[in-house]
């Protein structure tokens, strides 16, 4: 029995893959000797958020349809870390690619994990202050995203009313607002 209170992998089958995910199965001993098989995991790469603040205070935001909820939705930019790659490196990519907005003094909020009872990812959260219109944007074949910013001081009450509703997005919101209040950059 692990007195750590972890479970000891007995066995693991790779379900499926797709260039966005792998579906894996597991066969775990429980501290205590029971077994847990199948216990499903969702491989996911890592991902990047950003909470992007102009030196005037709007926060740039995107709006795009989310087909899994069947809504459009106003987040943070955000996007998959690739295999080998800083996560800060992803999120500067990800914000000039889906925005255009680039540059600013950048700092990580923290790595936050999103659905750690499914998912093995880590959502890594930026905050990038004094970004700017550096380029257009850049997108994928299918990505659909409308720009919009926001004075910072609307963003808690996206938040509480729903309009912001990605999980790791809300956290990054809440974090950076919260280190932006300690500086005294935000009331």
């Amino acid at each position: 029995m692990a007195e750590d209170g972890s479970w000891q992998r007995i066995s693991s089958k790779k379900l499926m893959e797709t260039p966005y995910f792998a579906l894996r199965s597991d066969g775990y001993r429980l501290p205590d000797g029971a077994v847990k098989d199948p216990y499903y995991v969702v491989e996911r790469p890592d991902a990047a958020i950003i909470f992007p603040l102009t030196a005037s205070g709007e926060v740039v935001l995107v709006r795009q349809y989310r087909p899994p909820l069947g809504r459009m939705e106003l987040g943070l930019p955000a996007g998959l870390v690739e295999r080998g790659e800083d996560p800060e490196a992803a999120a500067r990519r990800e914000l000039a690619e889906e925005t255009g907005f680039g540059g600013g003094e950048w700092e990580s909020l923290t790595a936050l994990a999103s659905s750690p009872s499914l998912k093995d990812n880590w959502a890594h959260l930026f905050l990038a202050r004094g970004v700017e219109k550096t380029t257009s944007p850049d997108l994928d074949e299918h990505e659909r995203v409308e720009v919009a910013t926001v004075p910072v001081g609307q963003l808690t009450g996206m938040v509480f009313s729903g309009e912001i509703f990605s999980s790791s997005g809300v956290a990054a919101v809440m974090l950076a607002i919260h280190r932006l209040e300690l500086s005294g950059e935000v009331r």
